[in-house]
Formats: structure tokens, C-alpha cells, sequence
């Protein structure tokens, strides 16, 4: 008979694991503000040499100097939220329309790619969207307390950071300091950088757009380089808008718009990407794809554009931490 195995768990065991399974459940509870309060501290670590610029160099109030920096960053989503996506809703239609006839003219596409009712399946889609009251309610809000967040650490940054100091053990407060500083600095050349990506995303785009004569290049550039922002998925669906555009004109057209989008992505990942990041992002191609697909996955879009700078801290905390 085999003999009896009896599992016995303390008091102490059990009260950790209540409290660990309590602390796992509070976390994802409270994710969307963890997340925007890492995007916060981030984007306030980019801006704040500019806003120290500000208001040293030229003496403008340190409030005046946040606010300034804020509206120059959220200017270009304002004006995409505005102008862009209304118009390019109320005619999305009748370019589907004109892409569907488009596809229809080609028979060695499968029937099945060209039976599909491409303008009902996006007015569907944009239907349910702007019908769905929640989902505008909480990207607005999100978007608001994000921005106010950033303001208030670009205001109040060095007084929050001596009631923190003020928190830490004196044995390893200049330890964690130490981590803090480097992890700033990464993120703030990281946001700066993918920043300078981004402009200069929207130069070129609309560059060829412009030189392309397709309609609405100019927002069409912003919003490629809006999404241009987020890492790898980014660039395809800020591309999205204008192919669709572009196949309504002519295929010819729709055809040259991919190739401008590939050619600039080629050049990017190839020469501008490496040129500015190779000080910040130590990481192996195969890594920030993971690193993408995790934070994607976990938390969304913030967590695909929060996922490198994060992934490239780590080693840098793991080198604090070992140090004695």
C-alpha cells in the first residue's frame, strides 16, 4: 500500500498567497492606469529638456513652458481627429465602391476577394465604432488625463521626485537613483528619437503624395506618421488609408502608393532607425519582436508602443541590481 502524502500549508504560507493573488488581481485591475502612468512618466522624460529649455533660456513660466510643449505634441492628433477621420468616413464608401470595381477588373484575383462588398463591411465596421459610446468615451478620457498627467510631472517632476528619494532607504537610495536616471534617459531618447522618426514619416509621405497628386496628403501623411509611432504594426496601418485612397484613383496609382510606403520603410528600418536608436535600443530584431507582440497582446496599442523602451530597461535594472 502505497503510503499516504500529506500537503500541509502554514498560516504564513496562506496569507502570502492571498496577498500575492490579491496583488496580481489589483495590478490588472488597475492596468490602464499603470499604463498610462509608465506612458506619462516617459513622455515627460523626453519633453522635460525642452521645457527646462524654455524656461531657463528664454524665461518663460514653467507652466507657460509645459503647456506650450503639450499642445505642440497633441496639435497634430487634434488635427487628425478633426479633419481627417470625418471626412475620410463620410467618403469611405464611395471609395470602397471605387475599389471594389477596381478588383473586379482583375480576373486573376480569386472571386472570393472580389465578390466581397468591401464599402459594407467598412461602413459596418465604422458604424459599430462611432456607435459604440464606451469605447469614443474612454479613448477621450484616457487621452485627457494622460495629457494632464504629463503636465503636471513636467511642473511638478523635481518635487515628486524628493518625496520619493524621501521614501527610499539611505543604503539604497543613490542605487536606485542610479536606476531611475538611466531608465529616464532611456526613455527619453526613445520617445525623442521615435518622435524624429515620425516627422520626418510625415515629410516624406506627403512629399510623394503631394508629387502623386492623391487627394488629402496632407492628413493622410499625419496619420502615417501618427501610427508610425508604435513599433513594426504601426507603418502598416498608418499606410492603410492612403493605399485604399490611392487604388480609388487608379490601380497605377493604389500601386505606386505601396511602393512609396515600402521604399520609406526599407529606409527607415535601415538607415534612420539604427542611426538614432543604436545608443538606446541594445536589442536583437528577434527580441523587440517579442518584446512587440507581448505588449500587444497584454496591453494593446499603448503596450506595443511602451514594449521596446521596456524591454531595453530591463537589462540596465538587472546591472543596478547586482552591482552592491
Amino acid at each position: 500500500m502505497a503510503p499516504k502524502i500529506e500537503f500541509r500549508l502554514s498560516p504564513k504560507t496562506i496569507y502570502t498567497l492571498i496577498l500575492i493573488a490579491v496583488v496580481i488581481l489589483l495590478i490588472w485591475k488597475l492596468s490602464v492606469i499603470i499604463i498610462l502612468t509608465i506612458t506619462a512618466l516617459m513622455c515627460a522624460a523626453a519633453l522635460d529638456p525642452l521645457v527646462v529649455w524654455l524656461n531657463k533660456k528664454l524665461r518663460l513660466n514653467l507652466n507657460i513652458a509645459a503647456a506650450l510643449v503639450i499642445i505642440g505634441l497633441v496639435l497634430p492628433l487634434i488635427y487628425v481627429l478633426i479633419s481627417v477621420i470625418p471626412t475620410f468616413a463620410a467618403q469611405l464608401p464611395g471609395i470602397m465602391n471605387e475599389v471594389s470595381h477596381s478588383l473586379n477588373s482583375y480576373s486573376f484575383i480569386p472571386s472570393e476577394i472580389r465578390n466581397i462588398n468591401l464599402a459594407q463591411y467598412f461602413q459596418n465596421n465604422i458604424s459599430y465604432i462611432l456607435s459604440s459610446t464606451s469605447l469614443i468615451t474612454d479613448f477621450f478620457f484616457q487621452t485627457i488625463t494622460l495629457v494632464f498627467m504629463i503636465f503636471y510631472l513636467l511642473v511638478d517632476g523635481e518635487r515628486l521626485h524628493s518625496i520619493i528619494s524621501s521614501l527610499i532607504p539611505a543604503q539604497d537610495r543613490k542605487k536606485i537613483e542610479k536606476i531611475f536616471s538611466e531608465l529616464a534617459r532611456i526613455s527619453g531618447l526613445y520617445i525623442r528619437g521615435n518622435l524624429l522618426i515620425s516627422f520626418i514619416c510625415m515629410v516624406v509621405i506627403f512629399s510623394g503624395l503631394l508629387i502623386m497628386k492623391v487627394p488629402f496628403a496632407l492628413p493622410l501623411a499625419i496619420f502615417a506618421g501618427i501610427f508610425d509611432l508604435l513599433p513594426l504594426i504601426g507603418s502598416t496601418i498608418g499606410a492603410i488609408p492612403a493605399v485604399i485612397i490611392g487604388f480609388s484613383i487608379s490601380p497605377l496609382a493604389g500601386l505606386l502608393v505601396v511602393i512609396l510606403f515600402i521604399a520609406y520603410q526599407m529606409f527607415e528600418n535601415n538607415i534612420i532607425s539604427p542611426l538614432i536608436y543604436k545608443q538606446v535600443l541594445d536589442l536583437i530584431p528577434f527580441l523587440s519582436f517579442i518584446a512587440v507582440i507581448i505588449g500587444t497582446i497584454l496591453f494593446g496599442i499603448p503596450g506595443a508602443f511602451l514594449a521596446l523602451p521596456i524591454a531595453a530597461g530591463i537589462p540596465t535594472i538587472l546591472k543596478y541590481l547586482k552591482t552592491r
